[in-house]
């Protein structure tokens, strides 16, 4: 191996001082810059402002190409998630499209045995809109203030929702602001159902943040889950408003329900005004009169039937000797409006003056009413 010139020699160890020169040095001089910073804070600052400044544009110029392939990857990831969602939301329209078509069909059969039935729509009109402006959470009652009553039109029994379900019922009206009953009161009771079952049952609150429901059915399984609506029995909210779902089935016990509403975040709600369909008119019936009037007429026509069937014997007198195939007078025809019984025309004299002359007998004519006169 040939021997290394002098100079090479030279430049290595050249090489090995100047990097422990610079080690060393720059350890001096963070001493330094410590020191400074320590007693002099403002001109380090302004050292590291000027050294930042003469070091941006070339941060800026080594950093475009990072920023360029960052864009180029970020973009690249984007179109194939795009490509993934439009392939979802193809197979979503296409599933759509086939429920818009059974939608409609059911929608126009709806509207056929609707009319078929003569069914009665019902509507809630919205009243108002309004802000709540209180709110009482005590142990024993649950309710808030709303800053509408009688100068927007509000009224007792009023439906109150917001954007997520119902919220309560309004209780008291006053001139400028009302008092709204939330279902999570202890004196609240709401008819609903459990969906997909169609069970009816009563959510009843007991000023916790999930009511219960009561009054339900044996032999009728829940799942967690479930949603609850109103059913609009009572007349006082509308049907098919959403309140909750069950959150829990506890053994032995009502099951619980979760309300869709955050009672704690209630600030701007929604009163409607609901009026329930008109009940079908009552069957019509006989009063009391004419049932009188009809008895009356009944005993009046017997009356009549047996005095005419009795025969007239050979001297003059009726005797109730009568044909034993005849029909009993209880089940005699009713004489006819024009009907009269006639005296006997072979009556002797003798008996005549003897005799007490009978009244004449009243003719029995029908009333216009269906009674008899």
């Amino acid at each position: 191996m040939a021997p290394r010139p002098q100079g090479a020699r030279l430049a290595k160890s050249f090489k090995g001082f100047g990097a422990r020169f610079s080690f060393v040095f720059f350890i001096i001089l963070a001493i330094a810059t410590l020191i400074a910073s320590r007693f002099e804070p403002r001109l380090v600052d302004r050292a590291q402002s000027v050294l930042t400044d003469a070091t941006a544009p070339i941060l800026t110029v080594l950093n475009y190409p990072v920023r360029i392939a960052s864009d180029i990857v970020s973009w690249s990831e984007n179109l194939i998630s795009m490509h993934r969602e439009n392939t979802r939301l193809r197979a979503e329209n296409e599933a759509l499209k086939t429920w818009e078509a059974a939608g409609e069909r059911l929608l126009l059969e709806n509207e056929r045995l609707r009319a078929l039935l003569d069914l009665k729509e019902a509507k809630a009109q919205p009243v108002a809109a309004a802000r709540v402006i209180g709110q009482s959470n005590g142990n024993y009652t649950r309710n808030v203030v709303i800053n509408a009553g009688r100068n927007k039109g509000l009224k007792r029994d009023n439906t109150v929702v917001d954007s997520s379900g119902l919220i309560g019922r309004v209780t008291s009206v006053g001139a400028l602001s009302s008092r709204v009953l939330l279902l999570t009161d202890l004196n609240s009771r709401v008819p609903v159902k459990v969906l997909p079952s169609e069970v009816n049952a009563i959510l009843a609150g007991d000023n916790s943040d999930t009511p219960t429901l009561l009054f339900l059915p044996g032999g009728v399984t829940f799942n967690v889950g479930d949603w609850v609506v109103t059913t609009g029995h009572g007349g006082v909210f509308p049907p098919d408003i959403a309140i909750g779902r069950i959150a829990g089935l506890p053994e032995g016990m009502a099951p619980k329900v979760m309300l869709t509403t955050d009672y704690s975040r209630i600030d701007n709600v929604r009163v409607f005004n609901y009026d329930p369909p008109p009940a079908p008119p009552p069957a019509q019936r006989l009063d009391n009169d004419d049932l009188g009037a009809s008895d009356t007429a009944a005993e009046a026509a017997s009356v009549a039937a047996g005095t005419a069937s009795p025969s007239t014997g050979s001297s003059g007198r009726s005797t109730s000797s009568a044909d034993p195939n005849a029909a009993p007078a209880s089940q005699a025809t009713a004489p006819s409006p024009q009907s009269q019984v006639a005296p006997a025309v072979d009556q002797a004299e003798e008996d005549e003056a003897n005799e007490v002359p009978a009244p004449p007998e009243q003719v029995t004519t029908p009333a216009p009413n269906g009674g008899f006169e």
